[in-house]
């Protein structure tokens, strides 16, 4: 069967199917090299004892089968609808990963996510950065934040919503900030406590398998008391951007990573 490769979120995905599928433009940047190792391995196949399609995944989450009818094999002609059925939240978990709800920029400080309530302004402030301060918005809706050796890391990923950036690029993570709008801007560190409490309602999880509830949570918690947390209550233009920027550079200042 033709083979195709995907790099998300650090993993990377060898997919097998009866014929290749074209790659989505939000897709694309994500597409590597078919040959070598993989994470995982996903394999399609057209079976007329389905009525629709199954999906299996192996105890360790790195094997996905998914079984379909020979008359569905049009959803499966473009990545984008063979990613719809590959369990992602549950195979990130397996490999300390989560899907944070975010606008994700590279800056000169390092990675900083900016999370919160959908229409807080996360896109707004990642454009400011973009305008203001040199940065690069690598991911405008759901980052990907993983737990690896060298610390916590987010990448980007083909889930960009209607922001338009989906680039695949990862950087350290500097900081997350959640956002709230006001009149004045004010930089806050947000207590360990509070940060897992506002950070866990904009990450997917599957709240039907406890097991992945009960990781996440180990998860984030870990996150929230090593990564700085900060709440920018903000205005929709660059002095917000000034003022977490003085932030940053005082924590820089005194050695805080």
């Amino acid at each position: 069967m033709p083979e195709t490769a995907l790099s998300i979120g650090g993993l990377k995905f060898r997919l097998r199917l009866p014929a290749l599928p074209r790659a989505d433009v939000e897709i694309a940047p994500f597409v590597v090299a078919a040959e070598g190792t993989c994470d995982i391995a996903a394999e399609y196949r057209p079976d007329e004892s389905v009525s629709d399609a199954e999906v299996t995944v192996s105890q360790t989450a790195d094997r996905v089968t998914v079984c379909y009818h020979p008359e569905l094999s049009y959803r499966f002609a473009a990545l984008r609808g063979c990613l719809i059925y590959i369990p992602m939240e549950q195979i990130l978990l397996a490999h300390d990963r989560f899907f944070l709800h975010a606008s994700f920029i590279a800056s000169p400080f390092g990675g900083l996510l900016f999370t919160g309530n959908s229409g807080v302004g996360k896109s707004t402030q990642a454009e400011l950065w973009r305008e203001h301060m040199d940065s690069t918005v690598i991911n405008g809706d759901r980052a990907i934040v993983a737990k690896e050796t060298g610390g916590w890391r987010a990448y980007g990923s083909p889930y960009a919503g209607s922001s338009g950036y989906y680039v695949k690029r990862d950087e350290p993570i500097r900081a997350i900030v959640l956002l709230e709008q006001a009149a004045e801007n004010q930089v806050d560190v947000v207590p360990p406590a509070e940060a897992f409490r506002k950070l866990l309602l904009q990450i997917s999880v599957d709240h039907s398998r406890t097991y992945d509830v009960v990781q996440l949570c180990d998860l984030v918690t870990e996150l929230v008391n090593i990564v700085p947390i900060y709440r920018l209550r903000c205005t929709p233009d660059v002095r917000a951007v000034n003022a977490l920027c003085e932030v940053l550079r005082k924590e820089g200042a005194n050695g805080r990573q």
